[in-house]
C-alpha cells in the first residue's frame, strides 16, 4: 500500500483542520494544543492521533516528529490564535502580542515540512495597515518557502458548510521541491447567492447548491420536549434525515470523498451535544415572535432561517479574557438558541465528534475551529501536489 501523506498541526483546537486533512487521507503524526478542554477532546476523537499538550512556546520540532525525520512531514497546518500583532514580534517569539506567529514560524523551519498551510481570520489582511502579513510573507520567503500568491479568503458556504463564514489561508511550499500548489475553487454556491441565478447558469458553472439548515439540523431531536436534557448530554435519534448531509453527518451513509476513521466505541443510535438551555418566558416569546432572518430585539440574537445558511458561528472569550459566551443564533422554528450538536452540524462536524459536554465550552471549540468540509478541500488539492 502507497504510504499516506503525513501531517503536523500546531494549535489544533476541535481538530478542524485535523478532521479535513484525514478526511482526504493524510495521516496526522501529531497535534499540538495545551488548552486542558481542547486536549480531553482530541484524545477522546482521534485516540490514533498523539497529541502534544505542552504549550508550544515549549516544545521544538523534534518533540512533534514521533520517530520521522526532519524534512519527512508532508504538510505542516496551523491557525495561530490571534492575540494582537506587531512587526517586531512577527520576528521575535517573545512578543506577547503575536508570539504564537512567531512559534508558528520557528516549527515550519525546524520541521522543514515540504508543504505548510497557515489558517487565520481575514482582518489580518489590513493590520497595521496591510503591513503585517507583507512581512510575514517575507518571512515564510527567508525561511526558504514560496508561497502561492495571490492569498485566499475562502468562504465555508462555497465548500458545501451550511455557514457564512470566511477565513484566509497561506498555502506555501519549500523552495527546493518541484511541486505546484493550488488553492482549491468553490464547488457549492450559497442559497444567499443563489437567488437570481437561473437552473442553466447554476447548471453551466458545475457548481451544487449549499445544504440548507434544513438540511443541516431538521433531523435532530427537539429538545426541549425532553426534560433529562437539562442535565444530560445525550438522547437517542428519532426523525429520519430529510437530506444527504444530514445522512452523512450521521454516518447512515458513505461520503466517498471522507477517507477518515471513527473510533471503535462510537454508538451510531446515540446522539451528543444536546443539552438544553432553558429560557424565561420573555426570551421565549421574543423567539416566537421574531420572524426567521431577522434578529431578537435587545439580545439581537440572529433567528436561523430555515431554507438558508447560518451566519457565522462565534466562538466567546476564554476564561483569561472573562469566559464570556458569543451570541448563540436562535433555532428556526423552536424558541431557543441552538444546542452544540446543532452547532457542529453548520460547522460540518459529524455526529461521532463529541464536544464538551458544558455548553460554553462546547461552542467555544466549535467556533474557533476550521470547518472540517473547507479544510478537506484545501488538503486534497495539497495532496495532488504532492502527489
Amino acid at each position: 500500500m502507497k504510504k499516506k501523506l503525513q501531517v503536523v498541526d500546531l494549535f489544533a483546537g476541535a481538530g478542524g483542520l485535523l478532521l479535513g486533512f484525514e478526511q482526504a487521507g493524510f495521516e496526522t503524526i501529531s497535534a499540538n494544543e495545551n488548552d486542558p478542554m481542547a486536549v480531553q477532546m482530541l484524545t477522546t476523537n482521534y485516540p490514533w492521533v498523539n497529541v502534544n499538550s505542552n504549550s508550544i512556546e515549549n516544545i521544538v520540532g523534534n518533540d512533534l516528529l514521533i520517530n520521522r525525520k526532519r524534512n519527512e512531514v508532508d504538510v505542516l497546518v496551523g491557525g495561530p490564535p490571534c492575540q494582537g500583532f506587531s512587526l517586531i514580534g512577527l520576528r521575535n517569539s517573545n512578543d506577547p502580542r503575536n508570539k504564537l506567529v512567531a512559534h508558528y514560524l520557528r516549527i515550519l523551519n525546524e520541521l522543514r515540512p515540504k508543504t505548510f498551510l497557515f489558517e487565520n481570520v481575514p482582518g489580518m489582511l489590513s493590520t497595521l495597515k496591510g503591513n503585517f502579513i507583507k512581512v510575514l510573507l517575507q518571512e515564510f520567503d527567508s525561511l526558504g518557502y514560496e508561497v502561492v500568491l495571490p492569498i485566499r479568503i475562502l468562504h465555508a458556504d462555497q465548500f458545501g458548510v451550511p455557514q457564512h463564514r470566511s477565513r484566509l489561508f497561506i498555502i506555501g511550499k519549500r523552495k527546493d521541491l518541484n511541486i505546484n500548489l493550488e488553492y482549491p475553487e468553490p464547488t457549492h454556491i450559497s442559497p444567499r447567492d443563489n437567488k437570481d441565478l437561473k437552473n442553466q447558469d447554476l447548471f453551466a458553472t458545475k457548481l451544487q447548491i449549499c445544504p440548507t439548515i434544513r438540511d443541516a439540523i431538521s433531523d435532530l431531536p427537539n429538545i426541549d420536549l425532553q426534560e433529562h436534557l437539562i442535565k444530560s448530554d445525550f438522547t437517542f435519534y428519532d426523525k429520519e434525515p430529510i437530506s444527504e448531509y444530514s445522512q452523512i453527518m450521521r454516518g447512515i451513509i458513505n461520503d466517498p470523498l471522507d477517507l477518515s476513521k471513527k473510533p471503535a466505541n462510537w454508538n451510531p443510535m446515540i446522539v451528543t451535544g444536546c443539552k438544553r438551555t432553558v429560557h424565561g418566558p420573555v426570551l421565549t416569546q421574543r423567539c416566537l415572535e421574531t420572524a426567521p432572518g431577522d434578529s431578537l430585539p435587545v439580545s439581537r440574537l440572529y433567528k436561523l432561517m430555515w431554507d438558508n445558511v447560518a451566519n457565522t458561528i462565534r466562538a466567546g472569550t476564554p476564561t483569561e479574557r472573562g469566559s464570556y459566551s458569543s451570541p448563540r443564533p436562535i433555532h428556526p422554528e423552536q424558541p431557543r438558541v441552538i444546542s452544540v450538536r446543532e452547532g457542529a452540524r453548520i460547522q460540518s462536524f459529524p455526529d461521532w465528534i463529541n464536544f464538551h459536554t458544558t455548553k460554553w465550552h462546547g461552542f467555544r471549540q466549535i467556533g474557533n475551529s476550521v470547518c472540517p468540509l473547507m479544510a478537506r478541500a484545501l488538503a486534497y488539492k495539497l495532496k495532488e501536489a504532492l502527489n
